[in-house]
């Protein structure tokens, strides 16, 4: 079931120049640092906004956007932050595609940061260097980023007609989507999808393929796509984290897809309720680009 064309998930399309060679030029970041107009991601509990200005010293160096410095720093206690701040998935469901993916970028780094103040080898705090991209202990141990690899993947019976989705119990009623799992020391991807949907629905796979990947900064993940075939084995809830493990026909992951449900934000009113016994994800995640790319590949 190849996809039609390639796929650009949210948060996918950044098109910063990282400018890695930058990171340690001291002269130049502090006169990027000073730019009255510099970028800059503020990152806060409230949510995420935009500002133009100097960053500040603590500010974390992302890149360039042509000549112009961009930065990510945290909002000062949180929802005190001058900046208005928004849900990030909501700011991303309007956003195009360059957009999504500096947000998603800053969000990241900022995590990354609050997450990493203390060494995990001693325990000791941890100060930042390389305009953000490293921080050290007093004991010497560097930390950098990290980013925690997830396989995401849809699977098809062998002619192609049905899909094998899973719910979680958290989940509204009738959503469904691709199994997901991340991966573990030592696997390969191909591995892990194997495994993954093994231990969630029980059953094997093959054929398994690459898709695209989607960066998803909530915290510090990124969802690796796939597509595989079912190889055998009687669908059924292998894992207590899921509620739900169900084949759908083409017919009704093609009504499902025709009613779109956003991400909710706060103070909206709820979206309107559709007779349909599947709700797909929203658009904005990878899992329904690789539903839609499996409708549009039987089209």
């Amino acid at each position: 079931m190849p996809l039609h064309a390639p796929i650009v998930p949210t948060f996918a399309g950044g098109t910063l120049d990282r400018a890695g060679h930058r990171r340690t030029d001291a002269a130049w970041q502090e006169q990027a640092r000073q730019d009255a107009s510099a970028r800059v991601v503020v990152v806060g509990r409230a949510g995420i906004g935009v500002t133009d200005g100097p960053a500040g010293p603590d500010a974390i160096f992302l890149g360039l956007d042509g000549e112009r410095p961009v930065f990510a720093r945290a909002a000062d206690g949180g929802d005190g932050s001058p900046v208005e701040l928004r849900d990030l998935r909501g700011l991303a469901a309007r956003a195009d595609a360059a957009e999504a993916g500096l947000l998603a970028h800053a969000q990241a780094m900022v995590g990354w940061h609050a997450a990493t103040a203390f060494c995990g080898r001693c325990g000791t705090a941890t100060q930042a260097g390389e305009a953000g991209h490293v921080r050290t202990c007093a004991n010497g141990h560097q930390h950098h980023p990290r980013t925690d690899p997830v396989v995401i993947v849809v699977v098809a019976d062998r002619e192609g007609d049905r899909l094998l989705l899973g719910r979680q119990p958290s989940w509204p009623a009738g959503r469904f989507s691709a199994l997901a799992g991340f991966v573990e020391p030592g696997e390969t991807l191909e591995a892990a999808v194997a495994r993954e949907v093994a231990e969630e629905a029980g059953v094997a796979v093959r054929d398994v393929r690459y898709v695209a990947g989607q960066p998803w900064p909530f915290p510090a993940n990124l969802m690796l796509g796939f597509e595989a075939t079912w190889d055998g084995g009687e669908a059924h809830v292998a894992d207590p984290e899921l509620e739900a493990v169900r084949w759908f026909t083409r017919e009704e992951v093609a009504a499902a897809a025709r009613h779109e449900e956003p991400w909710p934000t706060e103070g909206a009113p709820p979206p309107p309720q559709v007779e349909t016994d599947l709700i797909l994800p929203p658009s904005m995640a990878i899992a329904r680009d690789l539903v839609d790319g499996w409708l549009a590949a039987g089209a």
